[in-house]
């Protein structure tokens, strides 16, 4: 299993962390997937993911916007050996900011390789990128979605996984709370096949 290169863009108490790893944890099977780079010149990461519980730290991305912390995602994974990135995912990053002292939530980031979009896409050449996501100069489509602490873990799973069709329940409008927070549940019941799928689609993560 990955882990996920995790930012915090405010100062975030350490408590919300380790809340954040507590309700993880009650998930089966579940183990620390958030792997903190608190500076950018942070020297060494936790390989196999950090535990709690943390400590309070100063945040080095303070105010660092969705588009600074990719651009620096993508140079930390390549001027940072191998040896040293322990299990970091390639295209997931994960942030906490203001909101999730507030509100209990992070935002995940998972991206697709543009060519892989377009393969999917080969019958529909005018198909337009699907909900929040959005072409960037890594090649990558990038989608991102905030999540409650309880189901962060399971989303991670299904993202490391899933293919376009996941990606599109995910992004549907109905699923978005008006505060942008994911209804995890009912996106989890229609792929484990417990609700139908109102449009007909998604019956169940491929495997």
């Amino acid at each position: 299993m990955t882990t996920i290169l995790t930012f915090f863009t405010a100062n975030v108490p350490a408590s919300v962390f380790n809340q954040l790893m507590h309700e993880t944890l009650q998930v089966e099977n579940s183990f620390p997937f958030l792997t903190i780079l608190r500076t950018p010149d942070q020297q060494e990461i936790d390989k196999w993911g950090t535990e709690a519980p943390i400590e309070n730290f100063e945040t080095g991305f303070l105010g660092k916007s969705e588009d600074e912390l990719r651009r620096f995602y993508r140079q930390w994974l390549a001027e940072t050996p191998g040896s040293s990135q322990g299990d970091v995912n390639e295209n997931m990053m994960a942030v906490l900011d203001e909101r999730s002292a507030i509100d209990s939530t992070m935002i995940l980031y998972w991206g697709m390789k543009k060519r892989h979009w377009d393969d999917y896409c080969e019958f529909q050449p005018d198909k337009p990128i699907t909900g929040n996501g959005r072409l960037c100069e890594d090649g990558y489509i990038w989608w991102k979605w905030r999540v409650p602490f309880k189901h962060a873990f399971e989303l991670f799973l299904t993202a490391e996984h899933c293919d376009t069709e996941v990606v599109e329940l995910f992004c549907r409008p109905e699923y978005q709370g008006p505060d942008e927070v994911i209804d995890y549940e009912t996106c989890n019941k229609i792929l484990n096949l417990e609700i139908p799928d109102p449009l007909g689609i998604v019956g169940g993560v491929n495997e």
